[in-house]
């Protein structure tokens, strides 16, 4: 099983670990809680060095990326970024990634841990010899500083204006004299950065990062809170929430299809289900009962089940800031019909149904 480069540092701050992808990673250091509560008030610190690198770069590397996303690469301006699924002649999300275009002909993925070999294989299989791939997996970490005072954490780290780093930009930067990647994007659905630092580099920048972010209450977050934040916040997993025999247009992701674009693999199907209709929905379903939903639970309706349960979570009172109530969130697929808010449902959580509300994502949104 792989560690990161900050294992031995995070070790030190009493991280406990688990196991995800393939990788031993940090769950939490004190508590999910505390740790969901410190980055939705203050700023969190994240490892999330088993996302995988890869760097597409030539005169052509547009045009032959092009076909083999949803969103339209010839609006992504040099400096920005943009998320996007990739998708399998089916429709079918082989992954979902943020392209980063840090110059006119270099593209950097970053995409899920446990498909990178897919997404590497994939690209290899469509580009001709005029486009360079370089598989930087173990060449670059990731950092991701989240929260309302994590944008100025690393504006004064990187000695940034906040002009010159807007959301969803990327531009090369410094911190405690290394060479980074700044990245105004995440996870959380909080504002923030992400740092994209070469591994010889990363424990420098994490304890200049944590050293710096004293002043701003900054703690080390680990992949529990990083689950509950994001589904809070409405952001489908990998894995869980999204995979292969799922389609944007099934996943709430058809903002992410750019029709005007011209060709994509997946685009036939897609345009089916658009004309169609789908058959099932990804809705947020708040627990009206007591217990926790989980990845797997039948989604009841009538007695009869019409889905499973993709991602949930249990939030105590004040876990997304003073005066927030407690309660129990998910997600799943239903039929369109049961997929308007306010639809009643159940989850059966081990020998009962519980009963459930069919809600508008996100369960969270942060304030300007």
């Amino acid at each position: 099983m792989k560690r990161t480069a900050l294992y031995p540092d995070q070790a030190a701050l009493h991280a406990k670990f688990g196991p995800f992808g393939g990788w031993e990673l940090p769950l939490f250091y004190s508590s999910i809680l505390d740790e969901h509560r410190a980055v939705r008030t203050s700023a969190g610190l994240f490892d999330v060095s088993h996302l995988g690198h890869l760097e597409v770069s030539g005169p052509e590397a547009q045009s032959q990326l092009q076909p083999l996303v949803t969103q339209d690469l010839t609006r992504l301006e040099p400096g920005r970024a943009v998320y996007t699924p990739m998708l399998n002649p089916q429709g079918g999300i082989l992954d979902e990634m943020i392209f980063y275009r840090p110059e006119p002909d270099r593209f950097r993925l970053v995409v899920n841990a446990a498909n990178g070999e897919k997404v590497l294989s994939w690209l290899k299989g469509h580009f001709s010899s005029s486009v360079s791939i370089q598989d930087l997996r173990d060449q670059v970490g990731t950092l991701a500083v989240q929260g309302p005072k994590g944008v100025r954490l690393v504006e004064r780290l990187a000695h940034l204006t906040p002009a010159q780093a807007p959301r969803y930009s990327i531009r090369a930067g410094q911190i405690a004299g290394r060479k980074v990647l700044l990245a105004r994007t995440g996870y959380t659905g909080e504002d923030g950065f992400e740092l994209f630092v070469g591994t010889q580099d990363l424990i420098l920048v994490w304890n200049r990062v944590l050293e710096e972010g004293k002043s701003d209450s900054i703690q080390p977050v680990g992949l529990g809170a990083r689950d509950t934040l994001r589904l809070e916040a409405g952001l489908p997993l990998g894995g869980s929430d999204l995979d292969e025999t799922i389609t944007p247009l099934e996943a709430g992701l058809d903002w992410t299809v750019a029709w005007g674009k011209g060709p994509f693999v997946g685009r036939e199907v897609l345009e089916r289900q658009k004309r169609e209709g789908v058959s099932r929905c990804l809705v947020g379903f708040l627990l009206k009962g007591n217990g926790i939903p989980r990845h797997g639970y039948p989604i009841l309706s009538g007695g009869r089940e019409v889905g499973r349960v993709t991602s949930g979570t249990f939030l105590p009172a004040g876990a997304s800031g003073p005066g927030t109530a407690a309660r129990a969130i998910g997600m799943g697929y239903v039929p369109p019909t049961l997929s308007n808010p306010g639809t009643s449902i159940s989850i059966q959580i081990h020998d009962r149904p519980v009963p459930a509300e069919v809600v508008r994502l996100p369960f969270y949104r942060r304030k300007n």
